[in-house]
C-alpha cells in the first residue's frame, strides 16, 4: 500500500512508494509493517526492455511532455500538505477543465479531494482553499478513498466516482453535486463489487473511468485479480450515470508482451473518431492505447507502449491518470514521482490532426 512518506510507504486502477521500497504494481507502495499482501505486492517484475520488434511496431499516438520537464501541478499549488497528489477526475465542462485532485501521505489511508480549475488545461488555479470531499464524508470506507473520473449528467447533477481503497476488496463507489463548486453528497451504498475470488476478482473493483455516449455511460474499471496484481480491465453501462449494470465480457485483457499478464487502470476519452484508451500494464510505467467504434470491441494500437518508464519527466515511478480529449489534442495527466509526487502533462495529436497542447 502506499505509505508515501519518508517512513512508510503505499500499494493500483488505478496511485507511489517510500524510498528503499518498490512500488506496487496495483497503484501505491507497500506498507512498512508488511503483511502478507504487501509482501507479495512490495516487488513487482521491473518493466522489460523494449525488444526491435516492440520499438518497430510503434503506437499511432505520440505523447510528448513539456521542454522543460516541470510539473503542471505541485503540491505547492494545490496548498496541501501531503506527500502525494494525483490528478483524480478531470471533467471538462462548458469551457472550462475542472480536475478533483487527490492528496494524501499514508496509503491506504485519508485522502482529501482538492479542486482545481483550467482553462487551457496548461495553468490551472485552486477552486477553493478547503477539500471538496474527504474520506471522512465515505460511509462505507474505513479511511480512504480516491477519486478517478468524473461526468456531468444530461440535468446537471455533477458526478465523481471514486474507489474505496481502505477496503478489502476494493468497491466503487459515486458522489454527487449539483454544480462543480458542490455541495457534494457521497451516495450511501457502492454501486458496483467485485465478483469474488472465485470468479478471479479477490481484489474487488478500481481505478473507474467514465465517458458519456448517445444513449447514456460507459464505466471502464479494474477487475482485480488479488490486491495489488492488476487484472483485466472490464466495464459497466448506465442510461443515468447514477445505477450500472456490469457487462459479463472484459473489455481488454493482458496479451501483449510488455503488458507482464496483467492490466490497470484504464482511461478513455470520447473523440469524433471512436473511443481512445490509455491503459497501464502490471508495473504501471508504461501505459498502452487501445482504440474502439462503438467503446464495447477494443483493438490495440500495436504491441508496445505509446509511453514507457524512460520518458517519463522526472525521476520515480508513474501512478494514476486522467485523459481527456479537445481540439484534435489527447491530455494525459500523470502522477510521476516516489517520496513525493506531482502531476505532469503530457499532449498527443489525434492520428491525421496537426500537432498541438
Amino acid at each position: 500500500m502506499r505509505m508515501r512518506s519518508a517512513l512508510v510507504v503505499i500499494g493500483l486502477v488505478a496511485g507511489c512508494a517510500a524510498p528503499g521500497t518498490t512500488p506496487a504494481p496495483d497503484g501505491e507502495p507497500p506498507s512498512a509493517d508488511a503483511s502478507e499482501e504487501a509482501s507479495a505486492t512490495a516487488s513487482p517484475v521491473p518493466s522489460p526492455a523494449p525488444t526491435s520488434t516492440e520499438q518497430d511496431a510503434g503506437t499511432s499516438l505520440a505523447f510528448r511532455w513539456p521542454d522543460d520537464d516541470e510539473p503542471t501541478i505541485t503540491r505547492e499549488l494545490m496548498g496541501v500538505d501531503e506527500s502525494f497528489i494525483n490528478p483524480g477526475a478531470v471533467i471538462d465542462h462548458g469551457g472550462s477543465l475542472h480536475m478533483y485532485a487527490n492528496a494524501f501521505t499514508a496509503w491506504p489511508g485519508p485522502v482529501q479531494v482538492m479542486h482545481l480549475v483550467s482553462t487551457d488545461g496548461v495553468t490551472w488555479e485552486v477552486a477553493s482553499d478547503e477539500p471538496i470531499m474527504t474520506s471522512a464524508d465515505v460511509p462505507f470506507t474505513p479511511t480512504g478513498h480516491d477519486v478517478s473520473t468524473g461526468f456531468v449528467t444530461d440535468d446537471g447533477t455533477w458526478v465523481l466516482v471514486f474507489t474505496t481503497v481502505s477496503t478489502k476488496p476494493w468497491m466503487i463507489g459515486l458522489a454527487t453535486a449539483p454544480g462543480p463548486d458542490g455541495p457534494w453528497t457521497v451516495v450511501g451504498e457502492p454501486v458496483l463489487e467485485g465478483r469474488g475470488a472465485e470468479n478471479g476478482e479477490e481484489g474487488g473493483l478500481a481505478w473507474p473511468s467514465v465517458v458519456a455516449t448517445d444513449e447514456g455511460y460507459l464505466m471502464y474499471f479494474t477487475a482485480v485479480s488479488r490486491m495489488g496484481r492488476g487484472g483485466t480491465i472490464a466495464m459497466a453501462t448506465s442510461s443515468d450515470g447514477l445505477t450500472w449494470t456490469r457487462l459479463d465480457e472484459p473489455a481488454l485483457v493482458a496479451e501483449a508482451e510488455w503488458e507482464l499478464t496483467s492490466l490497470d487502470r484504464p482511461r478513455v476519452a470520447r473523440t469524433p473518431d471512436g473511443y481512445v484508451m490509455v491503459y497501464a500494464g502490471r508495473t504501471l510505467n508504461d501505459r498502452g492505447v487501445a482504440w474502439s467504434d462503438d467503446g464495447i470491441t477494443w483493438t490495440r494500437d500495436g504491441d508496445a507502449p505509446a509511453i514507457r518508464k524512460d520518458e517519463l519527466p522526472a525521476s520515480g515511478d508513474s501512478w494514476d491518470a486522467a485523459l481527456v480529449y479537445r481540439d484534435g489534442v489527447l491530455t494525459y495527466y500523470l502522477e510521476v514521482g516516489w517520496t513525493r509526487t506531482e502531476i505532469y502533462r503530457a499532449t498527443a495529436p489525434m492520428p491525421g490532426a496537426e500537432a498541438g497542447g
